[in-house]
């Protein structure tokens, strides 16, 4: 609307050779700016429109030339939607997101709580080994369709927003805007009848539960259960339903420590968000549990898990060492930590592991094919050339040009995430289905290399 006022007090004096009756110009100027703070409300990127729109009608309002000669009305012409053109250029660049659609049929609900576990010290935050651990904990399911409209893209926004926008290496209002983006589940909408195969998703140190809301809302539109914590003070922020904030730890693993320490801290951090996992499960087999009448719909007897880098760690070895997983996938998962009497464990778990062009090859990488190789179950190895660490969440759909801003990387967005939807839901289909691998073995994308290690 802004631009479009813009555009017609350029094209207004070019097309009749005069300009319109002192006032109007000022009037829809100033009607245009005021609607968008009131409807939509301030946005960055929109700051050189503001000004543009603005001053031409303060400019119209006080100008005493009436009349244009033609000289003049061909250069404001040009020059006038071009310098129009160029203020909208932030609104290209950094658009209002807007998520995929799931991939499945089903509608999809969701619902947060939070968890206390008695029996077992946080060894974070301001008292570290002296008080229970508690997180918090985001569902979605499938559902009736009914509820509330659908939330944000992250429930936390007014905490996550800035931090994310630091951690990316800008402002704290960068990300401003995706405060206008919504996501397809309806809070305290109804579940289908029955109950679903259960997914959980363990995020990466320093990132949050809904880093990855797109894959969970495909996966419960699919049919699954899909259960994502804070991992308290080893993400980024979280927020309890008590409205106390739980702050990204410094100390989960420290900048200037020896590398004997950090290994300690390390294999700490990914024991302390296996035992977060373990302890959801267990809350789902609570009768009268946290997740109350919700927990009814949680299939325990068909449960999977993934995630990235720690969290990809977590849930593989959640998956090695407790019986009720049946399938693990890490997006570039942190394997070196877990201890060898864990990688050792013999298993014929069903895995796959989808790793970007900077991890291939790492000592890392290694531990993790050796861990694949020597499973005796199906295992899908791949790697996409051209990928970075955050395309493995939401990431792509944040920016057209994300790869020049450092958000992402090169491969365009509808395609990355095309990619990861067909494995992520292959994969699960057929080690919680049993559908079969034929999804999983036919490659139609050229950026994947795919190896099935039997």
């Amino acid at each position: 609307m802004l631009a479009l006022v813009g555009a017609a007090a350029v094209i207004w004096p070019t097309a009749f050779g005069s300009r319109s009756r002192r006032g109007i110009v000022f009037a829809a100027s100033t009607l245009a700016v005021s609607a968008q703070l009131i409807l939509e409300g301030f946005r960055w990127q929109l700051i050189p429109l503001y000004l543009v729109v603005i001053a031409m009608g303060v400019g119209d309002l006080f100008s005493m030339e009436r009349e244009l000669p033609w000289w003049r009305r061909v250069s404001r012409m040009a020059l006038g939607l071009i310098g129009v053109g160029m203020m909208t250029a932030p609104l290209v660049a950094l658009p209002v997101p807007v998520l995929p659609l799931p991939s499945g049929e089903l509608a999809v609900g969701s619902a947060t709580f939070s968890l206390v576990f008695p029996d077992r010290l946080d060894p974070y935050g301001p008292q570290p080994d002296v008080v229970p651990r508690r997180i918090a904990v985001q569902v979605w399911y499938p559902a009736e369709g009914d509820g509330d409209l659908p939330s944000i893209w992250t429930e936390d926004f007014d905490l996550i927003g800035p931090r994310l926008s630091r951690r990316l290496g800008y402002p704290g209002f960068f990300l401003a805007h995706t405060r206008h983006t919504l996501s397809h589940a309806r809070p305290g909408s109804t579940p289908l009848p029955g109950t679903f195969p259960v997914i959980l998703y363990s995020h990466e140190h320093g990132d949050f539960r809904s880093v990855a809301i797109n894959q969970a809302e495909a996966l419960a539109s699919r049919g699954y259960f899909v259960v994502a914590p804070d991992h308290a003070y080893v993400a980024l922020v979280s927020r309890l339903d008590d409205g106390t904030i739980l702050e990204l730890d410094p100390e989960v693993i420290p900048a200037t420590a020896d590398e004997e320490t950090t290994a300690i801290r390390a294999r700490l951090l990914l024991e302390t968000m296996t035992g977060d996992l373990t302890g959801i499960l267990d809350a789902l087999a609570e009768p009268d549990g946290p997740f109350g009448e919700l927990a009814s719909h949680a299939d325990l007897g068909a449960v999977g898990a993934y995630g990235r880098g720690a969290g990809g760690g977590a849930a593989l070895w959640l998956c090695l060492t407790d019986p009720r997983c049946q399938g693990a996938l890490g997006f570039n998962p942190w394997v070196e930590p877990i201890p060898d009497r864990v990688v050792a464990t013999e298993t014929t778990l069903p895995m796959l592991f989808m790793r970007s062009s900077e991890v291939q090859g790492t000592d890392n990488d290694g531990r993790l094919r050796g861990i694949a190789e020597r499973n005796q179950g199906s295992a899908f190895w791949l790697g996409v050339a051209g990928a970075e660490p955050n395309d493995f969440v939401v990431a792509p759909v944040f920016s057209p040009i994300g790869e020049r801003l450092g958000i992402n990387g090169p491969i365009p967005a509808d395609r990355i995430l095309s990619i990861v939807d067909r494995y992520l839901a292959g994969f699960f289909d057929h080690s919680l289905l049993g559908s079969g691998t034929a999804a999983l073995e036919r490659n139609p994308f050229p950026e994947v290399s795919l190896e099935v290690l039997d």
